[in-house]
Parts: C-alpha cells; sequence; structure tokens
C-alpha cells in the first residue's frame, strides 16, 4: 500500500515548512516523512538567470520551475511512497506546479499569507542567516514577487484547500490543521 501524500504549495515564507512541521507532529504516531522542494535546488552555476523588469539587474532565479530538479524530486516521493511511511509531506514554492508530483498526491494545500507578512519573514529570516538588508530587499522586489506572480500563485488552482497561513488568522490555522488531521487519519486508517 502507498503513503498518503499531501502536498504543500505557497509563496516564499508563507508558513509552508511550519504547517509540514505541525502536520507531521499532530499526525503521531502515523509514520511520517517530510520532504522539502529546497532540497532540489539546482547547483549555483545551473540555475537559470532573472532579469528584473522594472531595473534590469540580473539574479540566480531560485523561484521558476528550471530552478528545481523535478525529476530527482519525482524519484524521491516515488521512493517514499513505497516505504514504510504512513503519510509523506512534500512542502514547497512549486509543488503544485508540476502535473506529475501533482498525480501523486492525495491531498493539495495552498498556504495562504498576506505579501506583506511574507515578505517581512523573508527579510527576519535571511538577515537571520547573515544576508544583507538591501541585497535581500533588492532581490524580493526585482525577483521574488514576480516569480511568485508568475509561477507559484497560480498554483493555487490546483489546490483542494486553501490554508490560512498568517500570523493573523492563527486561531483559524489550527482549527485547519484539526481538520486536515482527521481526514488524514480517516484515509489512511480507512
Amino acid at each position: 500500500m502507498s503513503a498518503f501524500v499531501i502536498g504543500i504549495g505557497g509563496g516564499s515564507a508563507s508558513g509552508k515548512s511550519t504547517i509540514a512541521q505541525q502536520l507531521s507532529i499532530r499526525l503521531g504516531p502515523l509514520r511520517v516523512t517530510l520532504i522539502n522542494q529546497d532540497r532540489y535546488f539546482r547547483e549555483p552555476a545551473g540555475l537559470p538567470k532573472h532579469a528584473s523588469p522594472d531595473g534590469g539587474r540580473v539574479w540566480p532565479d531560485h523561484n521558476q520551475p528550471d530552478s528545481f530538479d523535478f525529476a530527482q524530486l519525482r524519484a524521491d516521493l516515488r521512493e517514499a511512497r513505497a516505504s514504510d511511511s504512513d503519510v509523506v509531506i512534500l512542502e514547497g514554492i512549486l509543488v503544485l506546479h508540476d502535473a506529475e508530483l501533482r498525480g501523486f498526491m492525495d491531498l493539495k494545500l495552498f498556504v495562504d499569507a498576506d505579501p506583506d507578512e511574507r515578505i517581512v519573514r523573508r527579510i527576519q529570516r535571511n538577515v537571520a542567516r547573515g544576508h544583507d538588508l538591501g541585497e535581500v530587499c533588492d532581490f524580493y522586489l526585482d525577483s521574488v514577487r514576480y516569480r511568485h506572480r508568475e509561477f507559484c500563485e497560480p498554483t493555487r488552482a490546483y489546490a483542494d484547500l486553501i490554508v490560512p497561513g498568517g500570523a493573523y488568522d492563527g486561531a483559524h490555522t489550527q482549527e485547519f490543521l484539526n481538520r486536515v488531521v482527521a481526514t488524514v487519519r480517516a484515509r489512511v486508517a480507512g
């Protein structure tokens, strides 16, 4: 029997990893495998480039489909589905973009967080990792926001459920997660 697969997509810093972790904990004692799409970024030399429509500045492009090794991600997902896991959670900005990946998913979620909240989270996270504040802001304004509109936001249409991902909606998010856990438990047990 194949593991139940949950795909979690959404914008950069929307809360995908946090929701995946919370689901993993709440689904215990089921055996859960987490797969983060960030592990499948191409090497820096192999990343596509993106020129800012506003200023023409060229950036490595981490926010479009060709940035990822989807072939390896599909192979690893197939392996995880066939393992002794009960549930596999796959999360990342473009996991809902790839039709073959979607075909493996039993439940597709899109984490929706306000763009202002996402940029603040992204700034806090990247500055804490040692990145320059100006560079983080420039990269977001020149690249991330455009690629989000072009590639990530349209994947919302593939989601079975939209997850409220903003801190402003914390109580609703927790209630939503409880419903998802109940649904997954019923489907895995059935």
